[in-house]
């Protein structure tokens, strides 16, 4: 019966190392890939602030395409001159304001602390206020095709009955008389514009089809998966200790290998964890992460990686620590019983 109770201690030792290794390491995912600060750093390390311009371009055009009550030249912006735009006028500390934000309503969403996800372009609609943003009108203009004689036409109809702007580079003369009409229409687009943009709204919340359900679910499994170590764990002191020797013995040996197998998945799996956790953004944010922004926060896998094989190591070195001293408690507590 007691050499039964070793196999099976010997078994659940076994199990323990394994699942332990990899339940610090699930641990760790849900700890560290659901939090803002996370990928704060990461897009820090990376220099990926830069890319904001790009991104916000495509959330302000896609606000536009939904407000009708923009000035027509507003409507024909591309992305591209909205880009140029956002970087012209807003400086780097406001653009990482501004991403920073967006990264806490992503989070603040996905841990369902709110039910909707939005971005604040209050900074931006500041810049566009007064002579700056009438400037950025003007820089759009002459970065298009010279305007033809028919445009031209247009532009005088439209000055004297207080019209849009026709998108083409006028002649500077033009240009200067364009002025109060630039002007204005420059105010109705800071007023028409929203404070902030909904990248998700909350029509799902609470419904089968809200998109974190499935995840939730997923981090459920992350978050008790120490459990399952902790029960072989177990096991071996019902199954195998009968005494402080072998309690020191049976647990010190698995906490060892559990260490050493953690740190060693910590120094040499990046790149699997890496690519798991790239697949894992792509599955679990594709159903509301705008996809420029997701192609962005999958850039960060990496450096997201990093951060969470970090206390991966530590952890694995505590449990190695912890082993081997109980490991050698057991030597010394054999000399011990042998005087």
């Amino acid at each position: 019966m007691q050499t039964l109770g070793k196999f099976i201690a010997a078994i659940c030792a076994f199990l323990f190392i394994v699942t332990g290794v990899i339940a610090l390491l699930l641990f760790n995912i849900e700890r560290k890939a659901f939090s803002s600060a996370t990928y704060k750093q990461a897009f820090e390390n990376q220099n990926l602030y830069q890319r904001m311009p790009a991104i916000l371009s495509n959330i302000v055009t896609t606000s536009v395409i939904q407000n009708p009550n923009l000035p027509t030249f507003v409507e024909t912006l591309t992305v591209a001159d909205w880009e140029s735009t956002i970087s012209s006028v807003l400086p780097p500390q406001e653009l990482k304001a501004i991403t920073d934000d967006a990264l806490d309503s992503i989070f603040e969403y996905v841990n369902r602390r709110t039910n909707s996800v939005t971005v604040s372009i209050v900074p931006l609609k500041s810049h566009l206020i007064g002579p700056s943003g009438a400037e950025v009108v003007r820089r759009i203009l002459r970065a298009q095709p010279a305007c033809t004689p028919e445009q031209l036409q247009e532009i005088a109809l439209g000055f004297l009955s207080g019209g849009d702007i026709i998108l083409c580079s006028p002649p500077e003369d033009v240009m200067a008389l364009l002025q109060p009409v630039i002007e204005s229409q420059t105010q109705f687009l800071v007023v028409a514009l929203p404070d902030e943009v909904t990248l998700v709204s909350d029509v799902l919340s609470g419904t089968p089809n809200d998109p974190r359900l499935r995840l939730n679910n997923v981090r459920l499994i992350l978050l008790v998966s120490p459990l399952l170590p902790i029960t072989f764990l177990l096991a071996i002191l019902v199954f195998a200790v009968r005494d402080l020797k072998g309690w020191l013995n049976w647990w010190g040996w698995p906490f060892l290998m559990t260490g050493a197998g953690s740190v060693l998945v910590a120094l040499l799996g990046s790149p699997v964890v890496g690519l798991i956790v790239r697949g894992f953004m792509q599955r679990q944010g594709a159903g509301f992460i705008p996809p420029i922004l997701l192609s962005t926060l999958q850039e960060t896998a990496g450096s997201v990686t990093r951060e969470i094989l970090k206390p991966v190591a530590i952890g694995g070195l505590i449990l190695a620590v912890s082993g081997l001293t109980m490991v050698i408690a057991a030597l010394f507590v054999v000399r011990r019983n042998d005087i």
